[in-house]
Order: C-alpha cells, then sequence, then structure tokens
C-alpha cells in the first residue's frame, strides 16, 4: 500500500522511460486547457516514476523521463486511486524532504488517476503551476475527463504490449519445442543408426561362425559388410608368417575370387599394406580423415574415399587387414569407424578359423615317419 491508501503500487510501467508522441500530445491538451506552464503523464511503480508524457520541463531535464520514487504527489494519487488537488505543496506536511519539486519550482499540484481495466491505477495525469493556485470544480472535470480518456490510450498500449510479449513469449516457445524435438529425433536417428550397426555386426559375427574357407569369408563380407555400409568394395589383406607379400583378396563371391588377388609389399603405402604393417586404422580420401592417413589414392580401390582397419588374429602367425572404398568423397565419422573396427574384429576370429583348418589339413597330408622297429 505504500503508506498513501489502498493499492499496492505496479512493480513495472506499461511503457518505456522515453517519449511517447501520444502522451506527450495529452500533457500538451492539458497544460493549454488549464494554463498551467507544467503537464505530465506518469507511471508511478515502486521502483520510480516514468514520464511518457510531458510539457514544460526544466532544461536542464531535457531527456529526462524518469525519476526516483521520492514521496511525490503522483505517488500518493496512484497509492489512493483518488484525484488530489493541492494549492502550495510548500505547506503540504506529506511532500517535506522531496527534492524534486523545488527543483521543478512546482508549487500548485493537480492529479487524476489513470486506472487499468480492473481499476487499479498505472499512473497519473497531473497539471503543475509555479504559483500558489485554488483549482476550481470545473477545472477538477477536465482534468478527469482528460485522464480518463489518457486512460483508455493507456490501456490498449498495456494490451498491446501484452500481446507482444505473450507472442515473443510463444515464438520462444515454439523455437524451444522446434529445437527439442530437431534434437529428439536427431537422437532417435543417431539410436536407430546405432541399433542399424549393432545389428549388422552381430548378422555379419553369426554369419562368420559357419565359414570354412577363405571364398566364404569373402563372400560374406561381400553380402553383410560391403553391400549394407553403401561401399563400392572391399578387400581382406593377409601375410603369411615371415613373408613381405600381402595378399589382397576382392570380396565377392565365391566363383573367381582368388584369381583376382593382388600382391602388395608390406613396405607400400597401400592403405591395406599401413593397416597391416602399423597395426592401426588408416583412411583417405574421405571428408573426415582427421586420423593419420595413407597418401594418395590407393592403388587397386574401388573408390575415392578409403578405410583400413587391422584384423584381430589371435594366432599371431599372420596378418591381415580389411579394407573398404567408396565411390566418392564418403564421411568417414567416428560411428563409421567404430562399426568397421567391430567388424574387423570378427573377420579376424574367421580367418583364425580357416587358416587353423588349413593348417590341420596341411598336416594330415604329411607322409607318416617310419622307423625300423614299426
Amino acid at each position: 500500500m505504500d503508506g498513501y491508501g489502498e493499492f499496492e503500487l505496479p512493480t513495472w510501467a506499461a511503457l518505456p522511460a522515453r517519449p511517447h508522441p501520444e502522451f506527450d500530445e495529452v500533457a500538451r491538451r492539458l497544460a493549454r486547457l488549464l494554463s498551467v506552464p507544467m503537464a505530465f503523464v506518469v507511471l508511478v511503480t515502486k521502483g520510480g516514476l516514468v514520464f511518457p508524457g510531458a510539457v514544460g520541463t526544466p532544461p536542464h531535464w531535457d531527456g529526462l523521463r524518469s525519476l526516483p520514487l521520492g514521496r511525490s504527489p503522483s505517488q500518493r494519487v496512484a497509492g489512493t486511486g483518488r484525484p488530489l488537488l493541492i494549492r502550495d505543496v510548500r505547506e503540504d506536511a506529506l511532500l517535506h524532504g522531496n527534492p524534486t519539486l523545488p527543483a521543478m519550482t512546482a508549487v500548485a499540484y493537480a492529479g487524476a488517476a489513470l486506472p487499468d481495466a480492473q481499476g487499479r491505477p498505472l499512473g497519473v495525469l497531473c497539471a503543475v503551476d509555479v504559483e500558489p493556485r485554488d483549482w476550481s470544480p470545473a477545472e477538477l472535470a477536465l482534468l478527469e475527463r482528460l485522464a480518463a480518456e489518457c486512460s483508455l490510450r493507456l490501456q490498449v498500449h498495456t494490451l498491446e504490449l501484452a500481446q507482444r510479449e505473450a507472442r515473443m513469449a510463444a515464438e520462444r516457445a515454439a523455437a524451444q519445442a522446434q529445437r527439442a524435438a530437431a534434437a529428439a529425433r536427431a537422437a532417435f536417428q543417431e539410436a536407430e543408426a546405432g541399433a542399424d550397426r549393432a545389428r549388422l555386426v552381430a548378422r555379419t559375427s553369426t554369419a562368420l561362425l559357419d565359414v570354412t574357407s577363405l571364398d566364404d569369408v569373402l563372400g560374406t563380407v561381400d553380402r553383410l559388410v560391403r553391400s549394407p555400409l553403401g561401399a563400392a568394395g572391399a578387400m581382406l589383406g593377409v601375410t603369411q608368417p615371415g613373408s613381405r607379400l600381402l595378399q589382397a583378396h576382392p570380396a565377392g563371391p565365391a566363383e573367381g575370387t582368388r584369381l583376382r588377388v593382388v600382391e602388395l609389399n608390406l613396405d607400400d603405402a597401400h592403405p591395406l599394406a599401413v593397416a597391416v604393417r602399423e597395426r592401426r586404422l588408416v583412411t583417405a580420401g574421405g571428408s573426415d580423415t582427421t586420423g593419420p592417413a595413407a597418401p594418395g589414392p590407393p592403388p587397386g580401390s574401388a573408390g575415392e574415399s578409403v578405410l583400413a582397419v587391422p584384423l584381430q588374429l589371435g594366432q599371431h602367425s599372420s596378418s591381415g587387414a580389411l579394407l573398404l572404398s567408396w565411390a566418392g568423397r564418403r564421411n568417414l565419422d567416428p560411428a563409421l569407424r567404430t562399426v568397421v573396427t567391430d567388424l574387423g574384429r570378427h573377420l579376424g576370429y574367421a580367418l583364425d578359423q580357416v587358416l587353423l583348418a588349413e593348417a590341420r589339413a596341411g598336416l594330415g597330408q604329411v607322409e607318416p615317419v617310419v622307423t625300423p622297429e614299426s
């Protein structure tokens, strides 16, 4: 109630602290009709006074459209909601100590409240004279009539401000909802992509459990690795123990794959050779080659973007690598690198089986040693 009556002052002003042409005109009309040197449209808040309409302010106050609250007469009008007529503010005990009034040379004051749609005062329309003045009933009636008109104008602007704020809040909420929806879609898509990668690795690892030959491995790579990942080509590189030669086997149907074997030297710059020799992931030509990359286009590859990973062979006597190539610049992102690395681990297990089976078959063909005692 702020010490003046039944109404609590608002915490915010309906208009900013700068000149408003419409309310400056209201102040000019009031000053002309009441023949006073100063008139104001004042918004009274707990934080102070705001003057969207003003006429006759002292020269050194040009551009000043806000003041501290300071127990002004307009504060009393806003607190009570009733008109206030003061012949001489110097004789009003409640206004003693207010530095604003003497600075304005204000002596006589007449103010009427500017209520909102619910009757709560938002501000005051007031006239100020520099000499003592007895305000007549006709002058009070004119002040109240102009105050009612000004109040309606203020209510319209207050409503427009509320609508703008509500629209901006709705736009912010909509933008936030769109961002949340986009993030949810991206998370869902990433989750789906992760599930697809997991299914790809699971299908491939299951299919590799039953392979019995290198041709079976190459056919599985072509069907379950190259094709689902959209690669133009795939190769398995295998080197025999103690050899510096790397045999690069193109993945594909069993018929004829052995006839297309390419022999590389382990010291070559081919991504397969680098992956086997340095036991690391190698990229070449892709749009995301932030990791170590092999120089130049890989000979024998079927595309421009290449990813090669070493195979995990448990027997340690042979070494190998898997190479995938795409016709065009492919984003070799971390997710793709991870899934190819996982596939390489399972391919290593399968290649172990094949090499061990070949080793056992070779042992079965060795002639037994016949001793004299036998």
